[in-house]
């Protein structure tokens, strides 16, 4: 009997074939186990503070105050208490986020005011006689990408992105005119004439000029 009460409690018996004898002794199992699962449950842990505290060395009467501050201790540490969920570490976690989210807005707009690393840089020429006024440079393959705007009368001017470093440049007038920018140092052309030289350095480590 004892061995297809087995196998019914294994899942390898249906209900349906076992005896009425079988399934009364299945029936006193069942009322066994919940009997001594309710007894189980109903066993209450002892307080063993007052057990560990007494068995504890006493400090020397000169200790006093440190044998007391110990023992507080022990005891906050023993004493039950519930877990709450304190709302400042909500708070905190929001104001984190803010912070990554500002920082990266300020990071973009700076990026965006400084594209890849670059600096604008404004050039300017006093031409009153010039119809047109482009620039050229080493940053251009000295080809005139760059048309300037008469800003006003006899002004020309064009703002240009640059790589941090060392350009030197030319106005070219009417589309046939080289000139060097009066305001700038000048260097050599290698042939026969001069352009401008100028220095660019990032706004971290210094204004770039013009």
């Amino acid at each position: 009997m004892y061995k297809r009460v087995h196998q019914y409690l294994d899942g390898e018996l249906r209900q349906d074939e076992l005896t009425s004898e079988e399934l009364q002794e299945i029936a006193a199992c069942e009322v066994l186990v919940r009997e001594t699962r309710e007894g189980y449950w109903s066993i209450k842990a002892p307080d063993l503070t007052t057990r560990v505290m007494s068995r504890l060395p006493a400090a020397p009467a000169t200790h006093g105050v440190l044998n007391r501050s110990i023992q507080n201790a022990l005891g906050w540490i023993w004493a039950p208490r519930p877990v709450r969920l304190r709302p400042i570490y909500g708070i905190l976690a929001v104001a984190a986020v803010c912070l990554v989210f500002v920082l990266t807005k300020f990071n973009s707009n700076r990026d965006a005011d400084q594209p890849n690393g670059k600096v604008f840089v404004q050039f300017r020429l006093d031409a009153s006689q010039a119809s047109e006024v482009r620039l050229a440079g080493s940053f251009t393959g000295w080809k005139p990408a760059y048309g300037l705007q008469e800003v006003s009368p006899g002004i020309w001017s064009v703002v240009v992105p640059l790589e941090p470093g060392v350009h030197d440049y030319a106005f070219v007038i009417d589309g046939g005119k080289w000139i060097a920018d009066p305001t700038a140092p000048s260097v050599d052309d290698g042939f026969g004439g001069l352009n401008s030289r100028l220095s660019v350095l990032l706004p971290a480590d210094s204004h770039s000029r013009l």
